[in-house]
């Protein structure tokens, strides 16, 4: 049974409406399937049943709306399905654009903000450590968890918008203190370099060997960067069920091994090898032959960071003109970039940059004509970009990604960190 407070009795009753009756339910009826004694307070969302995914969610959500649908803490929106800035993208159905863009209004209806991000970690307003909060897209779920030290579970669409209606979670998972604890201890070797590229791979490795267990990474020698980061949470949650992982010396609630293994003994070690980071290395590069006709970065968003490498690497250049580049983006990002000159550079190289939409709603009939090959330096476009675009893809580090556009042929030498 359910625990449940004067203002849920409320809710449940139709005090607020019956957008907030319909939600309560929804969020009372998970609880009770997750043995939750109780429902808490959040202080932020992000919702990520942005994606226009048919009829059926689209209904759902403008439902809410006509019945008076109003979020109740600070709501943000994932990326949505099509670049609302550039107008219509060809390859893109019409009817498909219209309705995605019809979800993305209603939420805005319900007073969520159009950050259109999978990155919100980047915006300012994040949330803080120690703060229950709904965030509903996978990489930015374990980046919360894990780097932020925010509280969240992973959940399926709706949920997200009738926890921002409502303000309400259950109290289940990672959201209790005793479901924290590190359980699985990953021992990695001291490598060179370890750039976003190494964690990606070590992310991909890591969450096929979890499942859902809560990883402890031990033997990261230097802070990773904000990118290093972000590809390391967008792996990890691709290839596994992982919401939340410990890196000893480096996120919040793992100052040292002691305390992120919650004073207990492992249920079980992996030591990682090079030759395990190679194998991994080779999996995530599906593409054959020595076809190039697409580069395709910024899964998840690419942030001021990723910009200012991409202008380091292309300044003065210029890609093959049978190539196409392109960077996807938040609105945000993209305005601190463009502030900076950065885009400038990327325009000369010739490289086009996108906003709102995210590379996991690429399609084939996006792809320039003709394309047999695709590159990319995201490790979760790597495992997902084959089924959506229907193409072998070449992964590769941020420097390859470049140079291979400027030859006109996937080119990538085994990183620094593999020697």
């Amino acid at each position: 049974m359910v625990e449940l407070s004067e203002v849920d009795r409320a809710m449940l009753a139709g005090s607020e409406g019956e957008a907030a009756r319909r939600a309560m339910r929804i969020i009372v009826r998970i609880a009770e399937i997750q043995g939750a004694p109780k429902l808490i307070d959040i202080s932020h969302v992000h919702v990520g049943g942005s994606i226009y995914t048919g009829q059926g969610s689209l209904k759902v959500i403008e439902q809410l709306v006509t019945d008076g649908a109003k979020v109740c803490v600070p709501t943000t929106i994932n990326a949505i399905s099509i670049d609302r800035r550039r107008g219509h993208v060809p390859g893109v159905d019409e009817e498909y654009a219209r309705n995605a863009g019809r979800l993305a209004t209603a939420l805005e209806a319900m007073g969520c903000r159009p950050i259109f991000s999978c990155t919100p970690y980047v915006f300012p307003d994040t949330p803080e450590f120690g703060q229950d909060i709904m965030w509903a897209e996978s990489n930015e779920i374990v980046y919360a968890n894990s780097v932020i030290g925010a509280r969240t579970n992973r959940h399926g669409d709706f949920m997200d918008v009738c926890a921002a209606i409502t303000g309400r979670v259950p109290y289940s998972g990672l959201h209790r203190a005793e479901n924290r604890a590190g359980n699985f201890l990953v021992k990695v070797p001291d490598v060179l370099d370890p750039d976003p590229h190494f964690f990606a791979v070590l992310g991909y490795l890591i969450g096929k060997e979890a499942g859902s267990d809560v990883p402890v990474i031990d033997g990261v020698g230097q802070k990773p960067s904000l990118e290093s980061m972000k590809a390391l949470c967008s792996t990890v949650a691709t290839s596994g069920a992982v919401g939340l992982f410990h890196m000893v010396g480096v996120t919040p609630e793992a100052p040292t091994l002691e305390a992120a293994l919650g004073g207990r003994k492992p249920d079980r070690t992996l030591t990682v090898t090079p030759e395990d980071l190679r194998n991994e290395w080779r999996d995530l590069s599906s593409g054959r032959g020595r076809e190039l006709q697409s580069v395709v970065v910024g899964s998840p968003h690419a942030t001021l960071g990723d910009f200012v490498e991409l202008a380091q690497r292309m300044r003065g250049r210029k890609k093959d003109a049978q190539v196409d580049f392109l960077v996807t983006t938040s609105r945000f990002v993209h305005e601190q970039a463009e502030q900076q000159g950065l885009l400038d550079v990327l325009t000369e190289f010739g490289a086009r940059v996108n906003t709102d939409t995210c590379l996991c709603m690429l399609t084939e009939d996006q792809l320039p004509s003709g394309t047999v090959g695709v590159m990319t330096n995201s490790g979760k476009f790597a495992y997902y970009g084959p089924g959506l675009v229907n193409r072998g893809v070449y992964f590769g580090s941020t420097q390859d990604c470049v140079e291979s556009a400027v030859l006109g042929r996937p080119v990538f030498a085994e990183p620094s960190w593999l020697g």
